[in-house]
């Protein structure tokens, strides 16, 4: 893979835990203990400078390669006209403790200026470099509100990640593995070998992704569905849910169709448009929120391979679960528990915690509560259009 500089300016580092200094004789080691030694994890004879840089980092809690020269120049009374090549020292020094895993970069934004600013049901994200790995799929949602402070802040870094550190895993599959660490959230994308890995804050708030620095269409597409998977973390904790489902514009409601794959949602959306003109809104994936106790599906550039989006709101009119019948198209009647657990199934907001399922099935119970969810067994012919627009305009006109 190929990388830029191995350490990025103003990055704020901390000790790694699991290493102690400690003095044998006359010479300083730091020694690995507890987990990392059970990790095969090595010891590091450090001379004088480096002692002083690992005592006045434990001091601090936490500093940028600058503010150990600074420190360093101070201690030692080196001229200002140096300080330059200081800074590459410690850079050095850094480098090669994260390398071995002693020192590690803290997940805090670092102060510079976003190159991409984009709105995304009303929450508002900064980019920062470099702005051609920015998908086209995200322009419709770009906007210049650079000097609003961001929901999330996302920083595309074309070097690697400083320290491997993996700690409990949430999740693994074939497309991804999430590890919870102390302060962070870590994801791997096996499928995607442009982006080494990702870092995220628990609050979601920053992330860090550690990409190529050769700039190729592929990658800016891994970049699109990576980020992705932060924007409904995101959004998960501030109340709006993905729901995997096709959508369509009736009777000024947005109204989608869900289904297990193959269950024929983009055909059954295909008719409504050939039948009764209806617009699309979304071809994949759908965000619900609530706003003064209605529900509303917002626009989002995430559409699968559609390519069917909207920026736009609409008020939500109810879900239609889709399942297939050989000859008939019928309306079942669903308990309240099979809608709430229904819908929660279908749902592909993060679920890596029983916290954060429990969170997902009250805003299921809640769409339930809220507005009509139906289940469609049905044929693909146009009767299956007309079965399910016959109960709508039923429930609309009563409503």
């Amino acid at each position: 893979m190929t990388y830029e500089r191995k350490v990025t300016r103003f990055m704020i580092f901390k000790c790694q835990s699991g290493y102690t200094l400690r003095q044998i004789e006359n010479d300083s080691y730091l020694l690995p203990y507890g987990q990392q030694i059970a990790d095969q994890k090595k010891g590091l004879l450090l001379n004088e400078t480096s002692v002083f840089l690992w005592r006045n980092l434990q001091e601090r809690g936490s500093a940028t390669a600058e503010q150990l020269a600074a420190a360093l120049t101070r201690y030692y009374q080196i001229p200002d006209a140096s300080f330059s090549s200081v800074v590459t020292d410690v850079n050095d020094w850094i480098h090669q403790l994260c390398q071995l895993g002693m020192l590690t970069a803290s997940l805090h934004s670092v102060p510079k200026d976003a190159s991409c600013c984009l709105s995304i049901a009303g929450l508002i994200l900064h980019l920062y470099d470099p702005s051609d790995l920015v998908s086209a799929s995200f322009d419709a949602f770009r906007t210049d509100s650079f000097t609003q402070i961001p929901d999330q802040r996302i920083d595309l870094l074309t070097a690697p990640p400083e320290s491997h550190s993996y700690e409990q895993v949430l999740l693994q599959n074939r497309e991804m593995t999430i590890f919870q660490n102390s302060d962070r959230y870590v994801m791997l994308f096996p499928t995607m070998p442009d982006i080494c890995e990702a870092h995220m804050t628990l609050d979601g708030s920053y992330v860090r992704i550690f990409c190529q620095a050769v700039h190729t269409g592929e990658e800016s597409d891994d970049l699109f569905h990576a980020i992705r998977l932060f924007f409904l973390y995101l959004a998960q904790r501030k109340g709006m849910f993905a729901l995997h489902s096709a959508s369509i514009l009736y009777r000024d409601k947005a109204w989608l169709f869900s289904g297990h794959s193959g269950m024929g949602k983009s055909t059954h959306t295909a008719l409504w448009h050939e039948l009764f003109q209806t617009p699309y809104l979304n071809g994949d994936l759908n965000l619900i929120g609530s706003q003064n106790g209605s529900l509303y599906v917002y626009g989002i550039p995430w559409c699968g391979t559609s390519g069917i989006y909207t920026t736009r709101q609409y008020p939500l009119g109810g879900i239609v679960l889709l399942g297939r019948h050989p000859d008939q198209d019928v309306m079942d009647e669903l308990s309240t528990q099979e809608k709430i657990l229904r819908v929660m199934q279908r749902m592909i907001s993060p679920a890596w915690t029983a916290e954060l399922l429990d969170q997902n099935l009250s805003f299921a119970s809640k769409t339930a509560d809220t507005v009509p969810v139906f289940h469609l067994s049905c044929t693909m012919r146009p009767s299956a259009a007309q079965t399910a627009r016959e109960a709508i305009d039923r429930l609309e006109d009563l409503s």
